[in-house]
C-alpha cells in the first residue's frame, strides 16, 4: 500500500492544523523552515502540503513519534468551527452525528461513518480516496481519542481497539499506549472502536446557545466550500444505491445526475479519482460488509454488488485484497 495517494493529494485539510504543528515545534525550541514559511498563510492546505509539512517536522526534529505527539495536543483551536461545535453538543452521540455532517470542514475526501457492532460503536473511515500517510493517520486517529477525552472530561477514557490499514505504524507501542486499547494493523480501513455506552456520555462543555450559533456558522462554511470531494461522495452514494439494481455503470449514474458521461468523468477527475476506481472501491467495501453476514452466500453477494455471476466477483475481490471472498470471510470469523 502506497503513501501519498494521488487521489487524495490535491484535496484539502483545514489550515487550522498549522497552529497545532507550529505550537509543537515551538515547544521543542527548534526551527523548521517549512513550518515558519507557512505560518500566517492560506487557510487550507492540500493533503500533499500537509504530508510534506509532517515529513519536514519529523526530519527536522529527528523524531519517529511526531504523529503521537501531535495527536496528544489536539484541541478545538486546531480543527476550527467543527471542534467547538462538537464540544457544545449534549452527548458523544450527538457530537459524532454533527462531526459526520460537517467533517468536510476538517478534511475533504475520506469520510468517517458511525457503526454499531457487537456492543461496540465505531468510527470507520472509507477508502474511496486511497491512502493518506502513516503519520497523518496517527494524528487523525490519536487526535480523535484525545478529543473524546476532552469532550467527556474523562482523561483516562480508553477505546476497545484502533484499526489501521497500514501494515505497521511508527512508534506503535507509544501509539497503542496513547489510545489505551489494542492496535490492529493491516485492517480493511482505519477505525476506532469503543464501548457503545460511551455514546450516551454527556459533554462537559455543552452549551445550547453556543451550539446554535456554531451550527449556523458550520452550515454556512460548508455551503461556501468548493465542490471537490463532495461530488465524489454523491457519486459513491448513487453507486451504492444502484448496485443491487444492476444500474451502477457510468451511463446510468450520469443520467441520474442529469449530466453527460463526459462531465461526470471530468468532475470525478477533479476530485482525484476515476469512475472505474471508485466503482471498484465501493464494491470491495460493500463486499466486506456483506461477507460479515453469514446468511448471505457468495453468489448472493456477487449479485448485490452488480456482478452477473460469482467468478468475476471472486477475481476482483482477490485482486483488491489479496484474498478470495471465502478466505476473507473465514479469517474474519476467527478475529
Amino acid at each position: 500500500m502506497k503513501e501519498r495517494d494521488s487521489r487524495l493529494a490535491g484535496l484539502s485539510v483545514t489550515g487550522d492544523l498549522m497552529s497545532l504543528v507550529s505550537s509543537y515545534v515551538s515547544e521543542q525550541r527548534r526551527s523548521v523552515p517549512a513550518v515558519m514559511s507557512r505560518e500566517g498563510g492560506a487557510r487550507r492546505l492540500t493533503f500533499d502540503e500537509w504530508w510534506s509539512l509532517l515529513d519536514s517536522v519529523r526530519d527536522g526534529l529527528g523524531s519517529s513519534s511526531i504523529g503521537i505527539d501531535l495527536a496528544r495536543r489536539v484541541g478545538p483551536e486546531h480543527v476550527g468551527v467543527i471542534g467547538y461545535l462538537t464540544l457544545s453538543c449534549q452527548t458523544v452521540l450527538e457530537a459524532f452525528q454533527y462531526f459526520e455532517r460537517f467533517q468536510t470542514l476538517l478534511y475533504e475526501g475520506p469520510k468517517a461513518r458511525l457503526e454499531l457492532r457487537d456492543g461496540l460503536a465505531g468510527l470507520v473511515w472509507d477508502t474511496s480516496f486511497g491512502g493518506s500517510t502513516r503519520v497523518s493517520d496517527q494524528v487523525i486517529l490519536g487526535g480523535f481519542v484525545t478529543f473524546l477525552r476532552r469532550m467527556t472530561g474523562q482523561s483516562e477514557l480508553t477505546i476497545e481497539r484502533a484499526e489501521t490499514w497500514w501494515d505497521d505504524v511508527p512508534a506503535s507501542d507509544l501509539f497503542e499506549r496513547h489510545l489505551g486499547g489494542g492496535l490492529v494493523c493491516g485492517a480493511s480501513a482505519n477505525a476506532l472502536w469503543f464501548d457503545a455506552n460511551v455514546l450516551t456520555l454527556p459533554l462537559v462543555s455543552h452549551d445550547d446557545v453556543a451550539f446554535r450559533a456554531l451550527n449556523d456558522k458550520a452550515t454556512a462554511a460548508l455551503a461556501n466550500m468548493p465542490d471537490l470531494g463532495r461530488f465524489a461522495d454523491t457519486v459513491r452514494q448513487l453507486i451504492i444505491e444502484r448496485l443491487p439494481l444492476g444500474g451502477a455503470d457510468q451511463s446510468a449514474i450520469a443520467s441520474r445526475l442529469a449530466m453527460s458521461e463526459r462531465t461526470l468523468l471530468r468532475r470525478l477527475r477533479q476530485s482525484g479519482i476515476g469512475f472505474r476506481d471508485l466503482l471498484g472501491q465501493v464494491r470491495v467495501e460493500l463486499a466486506q460488509v456483506y461477507l460479515r453476514d453469514k446468511h448471505l452466500t457468495l453468489s448472493e453477494i456477487a449479485l448485490l454488488l452488480g456482478y452477473s455471476e460469482q467468478a468475476p466477483f471472486n477475481r476482483a475481490f482477490r485482486k483488491a485484497t489479496g484474498k478470495t471472498p471465502g478466505k476473507w470471510r473465514a479469517e474474519f470469523k476467527t478475529v
